[in-house]
């Protein structure tokens, strides 16, 4: 065995697993037909005395050991076409000389399966079948035409013949079928492995991408944070800075004031388009909250903060619906459909033209509203219109490069509120955005009597206000407009120092950092709400958390109100209103 082992392995030392294998497979069926070729062969002369079978086993046999040669020389295909050229060559000398004693055409499985097993080239694969069909049909011709006479043999030496000839064809047929069964149990144990392997790598991946997203999602929030404290002090001084030059009336003074307040607005724009964008690619469904409020209050606010961004170009905004049928109030979610409508009229306000016009209507048509941003802008080709949704697509404008996601975002969130958002566009003349809405109205009117009516004198005389801010510009700046409010503001850095202050000192309305040095605002809540002589003072919570998540973990914990950072002071405005119930200053 140890011989045989060794002669199957000639030239098989390659790397390649597979070429290995059909290395083995010519070799072993080359050793295997050259043996029982001349052990059969010997015998079959030795009991009928006929020369022509023994002189024809010999030469295959000699022919079955070049075949382990060729292949001891690297000539693997040339070996295997060889062994089958032998193979077809024996059957059809073999039988017709046997042609009385035993049906050739029985080794028809072993010439096209040994063809298709051992033969990789496929000009030679294909000859190979083609040759085997061949002698087939040659050997069935010969049985008909007898053009090349069989050998007569005695009965009892035909018995034996026929019956070894058959054991012979059986066994290759065997051994083919074992060659198959092997190959089959070789692949399907490799698949198992492959998809083991592959399973594991999966799983590897998926952790490794799990990991990846956790911490993407750890930096996006610092950085949010981080970005979001720097620019609460750069808006809440551009704030001041306008209304000191309007109550001033310094009119260059205001351009000024109006652009750094335009430029803050961009700013939180991307952050806010960045945050959005990480929420929907990581699959985080949003929740949707309806809530009753007043549309035309929303309009009206949407339109004065869009206003600080088109006076830099001149461009004039127009609100246009009618008031006898837009209905008062309606039932949504109010912060989406802001953030759809945001999104909308700061890109026509990118893509107008100077000292233009854009226009934002809104429409009631039987069961649904439509609210319609037209800008007076270059128009978008065709060919530019197709992907106008997609995620980071944009045109440069010296007004703002954009990031390209506000339009893919809004169309988003368009979807989540069970609406939809087209586009129609004239080149030359403008671009229409729309975006229709299933409407649904509110039975019970909106207490909502807030406006933005500024006041010559502070409204919140003598109101004590206690702020709790670590940053120190952010800190500065609210506590100089909330003064300029009428308020008396105290202060305090950390959390340890309110608590302690809030023992001697009872303010009527609070205003909380969430995250500070010592604690967050969760816990100075807590200590606020188990103080009987605290508890209805009213916690307004400023964080540059902006996940629903942290808002709801925070109205939860007992805030009155959570501003996001950076603080417009016409919205702080409106919740110290609220807080206090006093009239609205700004």
């Amino acid at each position: 065995m140890g011989i045989f082992r060794a002669i199957t392995l000639t030239g098989a030392d390659t790397i390649d697993q597979n070429e290995r294998n059909r290395i083995i497979k010519v070799n072993t069926l080359a050793i295997i037909t050259g043996l029982m070729a001349i052990f059969f062969g010997t015998f079959f002369y030795i009991l009928s005395g006929k020369l022509g079978l023994f002189l024809g086993t010999l030469v295959e046999a000699a022919a079955c050991w070049y075949i382990i040669y060729l292949n001891k020389k690297r000539r693997y295909d040339i070996s295997a076409f060889y062994l089958q050229m032998i193979h077809n060559a024996a059957t059809l000398y073999f039988g017709c000389m046997l042609a009385n004693v035993v049906e050739a055409s029985l080794l028809a499985i072993f010439l096209i399966g040994t063809s298709l097993l051992i033969v990789k080239d496929k000009l030679f694969r294909t000859t190979c079948i083609v040759v085997a069909l061949i002698t087939l049909f040659l050997l069935e011709l010969n049985r008909f035409t007898n053009i090349i006479p069989a050998y007569d043999f005695s009965p009892l030496s035909s018995l034996i013949i026929h019956y070894s000839a058959i054991m012979v064809i059986v066994s290759l047929n065997i051994l083919i079928i074992m060659f198959y069964v092997k190959h089959n149990d070789a692949l399907l144990k490799s698949q198992q492995i492959h998809n083991e392997s592959l399973e594991e790598q999966v799983q590897i991946r998926t952790a490794e991408l799990e990991k990846s997203n956790h911490y993407k999602s750890i930096f996006l929030r610092e950085t949010n944070h981080e970005i979001r404290v720097p620019l609460n002090a750069i808006y809440s001084i551009s704030q001041l800075q306008l209304m000191d030059a309007e109550r001033n009336n310094d009119v260059a003074y205001i351009k000024h004031a109006e652009h750094l307040c335009a430029a803050s607005h961009q700013a939180l724009d991307v952050i806010n388009n960045v945050l959005e964008l990480s929420r929907i690619e990581a699959g985080r469904l949003h929740e949707l909250h309806p809530e009753p409020f007043a549309i035309r209050h929303l309009l009206e606010n949407i339109v004065g903060t869009g206003q600080y961004i088109a006076k830099t170009k001149g461009v004039r905004i127009v609100l246009d619906y009618n008031q006898r049928v837009m209905p008062s109030d309606l039932v949504t979610d109010k912060t989406k459909l802001t953030q759809i409508i945001n999104n909308l009229l700061f890109n026509a306000l990118k893509f107008t033209a100077n000292n233009s016009v854009v226009t934002l209507s809104a429409l009631v048509d039987e069961d649904k509203c439509r609210i319609s941003v037209k800008d007076q802008g270059a128009g978008i080709s065709n060919e530019k219109m197709a992907p106008i949704f997609d995620p980071f697509i944009t045109e440069w404008n010296s007004f703002s490069g954009g990031t390209g996601l506000g339009l893919h975002i809004a169309q988003h969130l368009a979807g989540l509120l069970g609406g939809v958002i087209t586009v129609e566009s004239v080149i030359g003349k403008g671009t229409v955005f729309s975006f229709t809405f299933p409407l649904q109205t509110c039975a019970i009117p909106v207490s909502d009597s807030i406006s933005d009516i500024r006041q010559e004198e502070p409204m919140y005389a003598g109101t004590k206000v206690l702020i709790i801010e670590d940053d120190d510009m952010s800190r500065i700046y609210l506590a100089k407009y909330l003064s300029q409010l009428g308020c008396e503001v105290d202060a305090c850095s950390n959390g340890t120092d309110s608590i302690e202050l809030l023992q001697d000192y009872t303010p009527d309305v609070i205003l909380s950092d969430r995250h500070l040095p010592d604690m967050d605002a969760e816990e100075i809540l807590a200590c606020i709400k188990n103080n009987p002589l605290l508890q209805r003072i009213p916690v307004i919570v400023i964080s540059g958390d902006v996940f629903e998540e942290d808002r709801t973990a925070t109205m939860e914990a007992g805030a009155t109100a959570y501003l996001i950072k950076p603080i417009d002071f016409r919205l702080l405005n409106i919740v110290l209103n609220k807080c206090l119930n006093s009239p609205a200053v700004f």
